[in-house]
């Protein structure tokens, strides 16, 4: 009996140790519509958001913390999670926060570094066909994202011009499943009624901050790497990486802020893989640099560029520096690359499909500083990628610098008040087959000793 006694431990222990990751990594899930009376726990029963917990007297109190999106992130800001939009819900003047008579924000919770789903599919339903589920964002409402944040299988609607979901300096990643949409249909045909994405915050200066955002579908009015902006004092220091793998982009990218005199300081990396563009593509906006070393790097692998307006290394009117360095690589671009190049203006240098070198030599005024070198391409990654830090809305302290969370799916079931797992088991599972390899061994070890 001895000799099979450790091998049967060993098997015991095994499927102990795997069982335990799937009830720890177990992630909350939060449902939330319009004029809810319920807990969140299932869409029968969307949360209904608290009231009082703004100060009123102050001069910029804070009402997106009365809302249920907010408080919903509120919930998973340890955890991590699922938000389900499983209504319509509407965001305007009374929800946000800030002074400009048009432009305010919604903060997605707090700060936080587990990642965030955002979306009206879950449990294979898509609450936007069964309950007409939808995000407008109206009046002087924005989002800016206080963590790490996946936006997928959900529409956003404009109810007025320029609306931004802010990443706010976290990794951002916005699915093939997302949507963008006038609230009114009669502005269809106008791009300013689409939404926009931002990698940095609205507005807020930002410093040792990197912006890390990817797109993989939908229909945009602008996408932008690093700040939305108001201004030359809202600036931010850090790199920006900005991947595209598919979009129709109906205004600008832009590698950098949106606002024409908010500066960045640090370098560019834009990826394009796919997509339509009908604007311009920047690789820096007419903030420019306050560096003097800035290097913009822009690869072009795939899309459409048949309407696309002009691609250039940065835009035109410059406030500050211009890039020391600007890279334009199309070696593998899937298209015609003859066509592409007609939209070009200008880039230090050119990597065509059929070169082994650069086609234009950096002039020796610009040529990049010995220290710097240019950022590498980048793949893009097929699901949330690890958050670059960031500092919180100007209401909101910064956190401190966080470790990257894995990579999180959404949750699998949908019951009222359960929750889904999303961790992997491998790590544990080797581990438990190491232990049961010593523990094979020491039975074979002790079967001998039996015998002999």
């Amino acid at each position: 009996m001895k000799k099979f006694l450790i091998p049967l431990l060993a098997i015991l222990l095994l499927a102990a140790i795997c069982a335990i990751p799937m009830q720890a990594a177990d992630l909350p899930v939060i449902f939330v519509a319009d004029g809810a009376s319920g807990d969140g726990a299932s869409a029968a029963s969307p949360l209904k958001a608290t009231t009082g917990n703004y100060d009123a007297t102050a001069t910029n109190p804070h009402f997106d913390k009365d809302t249920a999106l907010y408080q919903a992130a509120l919930k998973l800001q340890e955890t991590g999670g699922t938000i389900v939009i499983c209504g319509p819900v509407t965001i305007g003047h009374a929800q946000v926060r800030g002074n400009g008579a048009n432009d305010r924000d919604l903060c997605l919770g707090e700060n936080h570094t587990a990642p965030i789903t955002v979306t009206s599919v879950y449990n294979g339903v898509d609450y936007r066909q069964t309950n007409g589920a939808v995000l407008t964002l109206t009046e002087s409402a924005h989002i800016v994202c206080m963590g790490p944040t996946v936006w997928d299988n959900i529409t956003i609607a404009c109810g007025s011009t320029e609306r931004f979901i802010c990443a706010g300096f976290y990794t951002c990643v916005v699915g093939e499943g997302f949507t963008s949409r006038p609230a009114d249909e009669a502005n269809k045909d106008d791009p300013n009624y689409y939404v926009s994405f931002a990698g940095g915050e609205r507005y807020r200066k930002i410093e040792d901050r990197s912006a890390d955002l990817t797109i993989n579908g939908g229909t945009f009015n602008h996408i932008c790497g690093a700040q939305k902006g108001i201004g030359a004092n809202y600036g931010h220091t850090g790199d920006v990486k900005l991947t595209i793998n598919n979009a129709t982009v109906l205004g600008n990218v832009i590698g950098t802020s949106f606002h024409n005199s908010t500066p960045s300081t640090g370098n560019v990396n834009v990826t394009i893989n796919g997509g339509t563009y009908k604007g311009m593509v920047n690789g820096a906006g007419a903030g420019g640099f306050i560096n003097e070393d800035a290097v913009v790097s822009v690869t072009i692998n795939g899309g459409d560029f048949t309407n696309c307006l002009a691609i250039n290394d940065i835009d035109v009117g410059v406030t500050n520096n211009i890039p020391k360095l600007s890279l334009l690589n199309i070696a593998d671009y899937k298209g015609d690359a003859t066509a592409l190049l007609s939209a070009v203006t200008y880039f230090d240098e050119i990597v065509k499909p059929d070169d082994a070198a650069s086609t234009t030599a950096a002039p020796a005024t610009t040529a990049a500083p010995e220290t710097t070198a240019a950022p590498a391409t980048t793949a893009a990654p097929a699901t949330t990628a690890a958050p670059a830090t960031t500092a919180a809305p100007a209401t909101t302290a910064a956190p401190a610098t966080t470790a990257a969370p894995a990579t999180t799916a959404a949750p699998a079931t949908t019951a009222a008040g359960t929750t889904a797992p999303a961790t992997s088991v491998t790590a544990i599972t080797v581990l438990a087959i190491m232990a049961l390899a010593s523990l094979a061994v020491a039975s074979v070890v002790v079967s001998k000793k039996i015998r002999g």
